[in-house]
């Protein structure tokens, strides 16, 4: 029984002395704020507050605000719980500070991050939900080029959707969204890179082996950093729940 007590304590990994990089970045500080993202949420927040309070318009704001807090509930990975974040901060902000009007080439920005951020969390919701399957569970390769193809036009039509909303917003409010096809065939070239570029980072998350749930920091105090950039040379466990590596 000695025996394999000692085998045991020798496989487990020596837990770093002092605050290291994993506690302050990935660590659970506590049950209301457990990292900096919770930090950037509750700034969010309290900025819509006093914006709010400043007697400036705030829908988007409190929209966004909302979008942050279920965000916060459902506990996605940090990646795209980060994702989602700097997209409310863009879409959001950048409407009430008039970043659309006043910098050109801002709706560009917008057009290639938001594909970029939101395909990725829209398919882990999808995987959640079972609707679609996680790449380590695609073990041919014609069948991971259609998980990376499927991504791509997931975003597109994020893209195209969008769009919709605008002429849909012009018709019915006279909001003056659109301008010429030019513009919008722009938005959805800009749409579609931002689209190719999630569907590279969806294929790379999968082949290094990360969870699509979020995993506590506990679990991750002595993850090395560059195990984060590691790919996996074959395929992983298939379930959710049996994934390691990754937060």
């Amino acid at each position: 029984m000695s025996t394999e007590l000692h085998d045991t304590a020798q496989k487990l990994p020596a837990r770093a002395p002092g605050l290291t990089w994993q506690k302050v970045v990935l660590g659970d500080w506590s049950r209301l704020v457990r990292d900096p993202l919770d930090v950037a949420r509750i700034v969010f927040i309290a900025g819509t507050i006093i914006w709010g309070l400043s007697g400036r318009p705030v829908t988007v704001l409190v929209a966004a605000s909302i979008v942050l807090i279920v965000a916060r509930i459902v506990s996605l990975p940090r990646f795209y719980d980060f994702s989602l974040i700097v997209i409310m901060i863009l879409i959001a902000w950048g409407e009430v500070l008039g970043f659309y009007d006043s910098w050109r080439s801002y709706d560009n920005v917008v057009h290639f991050t938001v594909p970029l951020l939101v395909t990725g969390l829209i398919y882990v919701l999808l995987v959640r939900l079972g609707v679609l399957p996680e790449l380590s569970d695609l073990k041919q390769v014609h069948q991971k080029f259609g998980f990376f193809l499927t991504a791509v036009m997931l975003g597109m039509a994020i893209g195209a959707g969008w769009e919709i909303i605008e002429w849909s917003l012009d018709e019915w409010a006279g909001a003056n969204l659109v301008g010429t096809a030019t513009d919008t065939a722009t938005d959805l070239i800009w749409d579609t890179m931002g689209a190719t570029g999630s569907a590279i980072i969806l294929t790379l998350w999968s082949l290094g082996g990360h969870s699509l749930t979020r995993r506590p920091g506990a679990a991750l105090a002595n993850k090395p950093f560059g195990s984060f950039l590691t790919l996996r040379s074959q395929g992983g466990p298939s379930r959710l729940e049996s994934k390691q590596p990754g937060g």
